[in-house]
């Protein structure tokens, strides 16, 4: 509002009641009448005897007074396409109204959370207040970061449960899909998180930690289940509860795809005791694989019938037993590889000679100091037990170079090495799925204090995880013809460039036209020119 005094050459004129202000802007004579008017413009209306409202037209002619006004909620101009083409995601995988189902009105704010995190591509929640103002908020309400703590309290173990098999029915396949499954950790600074323990960190900041495997469909990458577990806990130990988990959530036909990790005589009689297929690469130190490589390892490396040209690797497939079970075993022999191992080897090996050189030089070190010397290496010990002098084993090494290039993959189906190998490289997507985590939406901290905040979180992440993928799938074929323009960070920058702006009457309105690069963008999930002022159409901040 403005103080009506501050105004020059202005007339006040009562219509209906309301008093208008209108300004002069010259006169002219009319001619009929025989004397002259005044021209006017309006310029507001007055609210009592000495304040207005200015209009839009008030700046135009008095453009050094400046007018207070109270800061919306919500920017006059508003980033729409990211929250859009979210919004359609979640829509179209029937999440939207799940989550409205299990969460109530709960749901929504998670589905704004979500929407936050893979625009902003952060799960920092503090920032989220600032930087919804500009993008449209479902229930066109703003949650501060109290209201996000307290929504993340709500959500209960229970509820979570409920959603997850409602995802999991909704996702069943009949046939057999092979799900790739990974675990990874994260180090924590919190007090409060009970999961929190110390273990096996694969990045050792002296620190507890947390534990968090996925189960993703091989074929799309969608993210199916997943499980927060104690920090201690070894990751082969927890598949046992991962395979139970998935026969409750009524996959009766499923595969895992796993690494060597997971290889054991436990879970392998497990997965058959469920009925579910498995393709897991082997230790190649397992007795079994020894014996493999005596009996196939020179086949294996010549070229007449064994080389497989897709993946430019030697393979062939036998069947054996193991663990009392028939499974069938694929032995491949990579030659760029084993290359690449003799001389990693024989560099080592170099090396600790030189080691060696400096310890017989000093005659002090004993037995007990030389162990990772002792396989490559024959030590002699004078009589009083000091190392003075050593050689190659020349056998060993000889043995150990047989059995570089090769890796193994076991599968519970009878299938040839090249198809085994064709699913294993596959698995590729759960590594994906894990880095998109940690640097696509920041996941690296979790930013929370107690272990109900912990678990509401990750499950957050993990709509957003499955949103995300979406994403990802449905830009595949865009992707293909410019790698590099059609990234999941350059699609969201794209899509931010869409904007609507507030009119004079409070109505948002597209103000220019969409680029050819977002229209490609958005026919990829079904949104075109029409849709989208038909979306703006509906918000009312």
């Amino acid at each position: 509002m403005l103080r009506c005094c501050a105004l020059l050459q202005r007339r006040s004129k009562k219509r209906n009641g309301v008093a208008y202000v209108y300004q002069v802007t010259g006169k002219h004579y009319k001619k009929d009448k025989k004397y002259t008017v005044e021209n006017r413009k309006l310029i507001g209306e007055m609210v009592d005897e000495q304040w207005m409202i200015p209009n839009e037209y008030f700046s135009q002619y008095y453009p050094d007074v400046c007018i207070e006004q109270d800061m919306p909620e919500f920017s006059d101009t508003l980033k729409i396409g990211a929250f859009m083409v979210i919004q359609k995601i979640f829509q179209d995988l029937q999440i939207e109204e799940m989550l409205t189902s299990v969460f109530g009105e709960l749901g929504i704010f998670v589905e704004n959370i979500v929407s936050y995190m893979i625009t902003n591509e952060s799960c920092t929640f503090q920032y989220y207040p600032n930087f919804m103002r500009n993008h449209p908020v479902l229930g066109g309400r703003i949650q501060d970061d109290t209201q996000i703590s307290r929504m993340l309290k709500g959500i209960t173990d229970r509820e979570i449960e409920v959603f997850m098999r409602a995802w999991n029915r909704l996702n069943k396949k009949n046939d057999c899909v092979y799900i790739g499954y990974d675990s990874t950790n994260f180090n924590t600074h919190a007090q409060g998180i009970e999961l929190a323990d110390y273990g096996h960190p694969k990045v050792d900041e002296g620190l507890p930690q947390y534990n968090l495997a996925y189960a993703v469909n091989q074929e799309d990458s969608t993210p199916l289940f997943y499980e927060l577990y104690d920090g201690s806990v070894i990751d082969n130990t927890e598949l046992e509860f991962m395979i139970e988990e998935a026969n409750e959530f009524g996959h009766e036909h499923m595969g895992f795809l796993m690494d060597c990790g997971y290889i054991s005589e436990k879970n392998i009689k497990l997965l058959r005791k469920r009925g579910y297929e498995y393709i897991l690469m082997m230790k190649q130190n397992q007795r079994i694989c020894q014996e493999i490589i005596e009996e196939y390892g020179l086949a294996g490396q010549s070229l007449e019938g064994y080389y497989i040209d897709e993946h430019e690797v030697y393979g062939t497939s036998v069947e054996k037993e193991l663990y009392g079970e028939q499974v069938y075993i694929h032995i491949y022999y990579d030659d760029v590889r084993a290359s690449e191992e003799k001389r990693a080897m024989m560099s080592r090996y170099s090396a600790w000679e030189k080691e060696l050189d400096k310890k017989v030089a000093k005659k002090i070190a004993t037995e007990g100091e030389l162990k990772k010397y002792q396989k490559a290496f024959k030590l002699r010990y004078d009589n009083n037990g000091y190392f003075y002098d050593y050689e190659r084993n020349s056998r060993y090494i000889r043995k150990e170079l047989m059995n570089l290039g090769f890796f193994f993959i076991i599968t519970s189906e009878d299938m040839d090495a090249i198809k085994a190998l064709d699913i294993y490289r596959g698995r590729d997507n759960i590594e994906k799925m894990f880095r998109s985590l940690k640097s696509g939406i920041d996941f690296n901290k979790a930013r929370v204090h107690t272990t109900e905040s912990l678990k509401a979180k990750v499950f957050v992440t993990f709509i957003a995880m499955i949103i995300r993928n979406e994403l990802f799938q449905k830009t595949k074929e865009i992707r293909k013809r410019n790698r590099k323009s059609y990234t999941i960070p350059g699609i969201l920058s794209e899509l931010e460039n869409i904007e609507c702006t507030r009119n004079n009457v409070g109505k948002y309105r597209r103000k220019y036209a969409l680029t050819a690069k977002q229209k490609q963008i958005l026919k990829q999930f079904g949104i075109d020119e029409k849709y989208v002022d038909g979306s703006i159409n509906g918000y009312s901040y």
